[in-house]
This record gives structure tokens, C-alpha cells and sequence, in this order.
């Protein structure tokens, strides 16, 4: 009725409406009556509403329980590695081991754990192309923010707010190490500007889908960023962003399904893998 769902109350006799609630960010889910109250859920919270006064508060819980998995404790497994990036001399390799980002040798040399935060999830590290930085996705503070260190350990790292939907994933270091892409929990493309700070959204997905299918790929002269994205009937299509312009043009017809763009060394051609028969797999 006004955007997002709210609780609302209907007067039989006066046939009127009118609105309880007025959250404009998540909707009102779960709503159950009893004892003369309304309890919902919003926001991943509880709420209590009493229909005299119209007024809602939110609950505060607290459960008491043993959770083990939480307390302090030595772990090992190389079944917890998710993310890794090779440096580009391939003398390191950099891990997503359980929340932390950690480089290890390829032949002589110790592991070195950049973040040491056990309560923090930092996942996704990036090696930069001088391979003197590591980018990665940390959640340290509450929200998840893209991280910059130097790759030896040493200094500390500098945080960059995304600017999207929550949760974010692979991010890309343009040749010239000034510029990151990535894409985010929304199914769009961002560009960072690691100078300025300043997030860019580049396109996006025009039908959310289960699977995501976007790949990126960066221009030598890092001038262009080109990524694929699912136009309006779910069909993958293949699109540049110029840096400069801050605009994004479409390349391919839309007939063919593209995936994994690819710049050749001069950035004169760019290459796709396209299907004019591939199979339903997003629909």
C-alpha cells in the first residue's frame, strides 16, 4: 500500500483504514495476536504492539545457552580454505582460512596471518597487481567493508565503505592497482575508487536470479571495465564501463548467452564465451 508491508488495522463498522506501523526499510512479517498485544518480526527482531495506543517497541531477548562453537579454542583443517589469490610473482598465495586472510610460501618462508580477528568474518583476499596489497571483505564493525593492507604484515589496513547491498564477493584489482570491482548481494557491479573512496555502482542484474552469472574483466590500460550481466528476459549479455565516462555500453545483442569476458595484452580485442542454445539455467 505504501511501498513496504506495515501492519495496518481495518475499522468494520467505518470501513477505514489506517496504518500502524510505518517501517520503510524491511517489512512486518509473522504477525500473531494474543493477551490483547500484536507480536511481529521486523528487521530480524521482535516487536510488541498494543492496539489501544498504536504504539510498537522492540523486544530485547536474551538466551542463555553453553555454545560451545563460540569459545576461544585451537582449530585446524585445510577443509576451511574458501577464497585464495596467488601474488604475481606466484612467491605467496593468499587464503580465506575460517575468517582470516592468511599467506603462505610457495617453497621458503613462514605463514603470515594479515588480520588476526577471531571475531571478525574477513573472507574474498585479492593480491594487488604490484603485489605489494591484499584487498578482502571484513565485517569488522558490524557491516561488511572492503580492506587494504600491505601484503608484509606490516602497517595497518585501511577500510573503504563498498556502498551496496550488504554482502559483497570477488573483488577485482584494475592493472594499474587504482581502481577494485566487485558485485554485490543485489546482483550489481561496483567500482571503487581506491583513491578517492568513492564506490561506483557500473550495472546490474534486471531480474534477481538463484544463480549469479556475472564475471568481470579489466582492460590493460584500466580505462575499461567489462562484465556480464542478465538483461530484461534473463538472457546474459556482455557490457564495458569506461572509467572516465562513468557509463557502461552494451556489446552483445542480447541473442547469445556470454560468460567470462577476457581482454587480450594489447586491450585491442575482447573475447567471451557465447551460447545461442544454452540450456534454462536460471529459469
Amino acid at each position: 500500500r505504501d511501498g513496504e508491508f506495515n501492519l495496518y488495522a481495518y475499522n468494520v463498522k467505518a470501513k477505514q483504514v489506517r496504518q500502524l506501523t510505518k517501517f520503510p526499510d524491511f517489512p512486518v512479517l509473522a504477525a500473531s495476536a494474543g493477551g490483547g498485544r500484536i507480536v511481529f518480526e521486523q528487521a530480524g527482531y521482535l516487536h510488541l504492539l498494543d492496539p489501544a495506543t498504536g504504539q510498537a517497541r522492540k523486544l530485547t531477548i536474551g538466551v542463555t545457552a553453553d555454545v560451545r562453537e563460540t569459545r576461544s579454542r585451537f582449530v585446524s583443517g585445510a577443509q576451511y580454505v574458501r577464497g585464495a589469490s596467488i601474488s604475481p610473482s606466484g612467491a605467496r598465495v593468499a587464503f580465506e582460512f575460517r575468517g582470516e586472510i592468511v599467506t603462505l610460501p610457495a617453497e621458503k618462508g613462514d605463514a603470515r596471518n594479515l588480520t588476526n580477528s577471531p571475531r571478525v568474518h574477513d573472507r574474498s583476499p585479492a593480491w594487488s597487481p604490484d603485489g605489494t596489497q591484499i584487498a578482502w571483505f571484513s565485517d569488522e564493525g558490524g557491516e561488511y567493508q572492503l580492506r587494504v593492507a600491505p601484503q608484509n604484515g606490516k602497517g595497518e589496513s585501511k577500510a573503504f565503505k563498498p556502498g551496496g547491498a550488504g554482502f559483497y564477493f570477488r573483488p577485482r584489482w584494475s592493472p594499474d592497482g587504482t581502481h577494485i570491482a566487485y558485485y554485490d548481494n543485489s546482483q550489481s557491479v561496483y567500482v571503487l575508487d581506491l583513491k578517492s573512496g568513492a564506490a561506483r555502482r557500473v550495472g546490474g542484474n534486471k531480474v534477481y536470479t538463484p544463480l549469479s552469472l556475472i564475471s568481470m574483466s579489466w582492460s590493460p590500460d584500466s580505462r575499461w571495465l567489462a562484465y556480464t550481466v542478465d538483461v530484461q528476459p534473463i538472457v546474459t549479455s556482455l557490457y564495458a564501463y569506461n572509467v572516465d565516462n562513468d557509463k557502461s555500453t552494451r556489446i552483445t545483442d542480447g541473442l547469445s548467452a556470454v560468460s567470462e569476458p577476457t581482454f587480450d595484452r594489447s586491450g585491442k580485442y575482447l573475447y567471451v564465451v557465447a551460447s545461442t542454445d544454452a540450456g534454462p539455467a536460471l529459469d
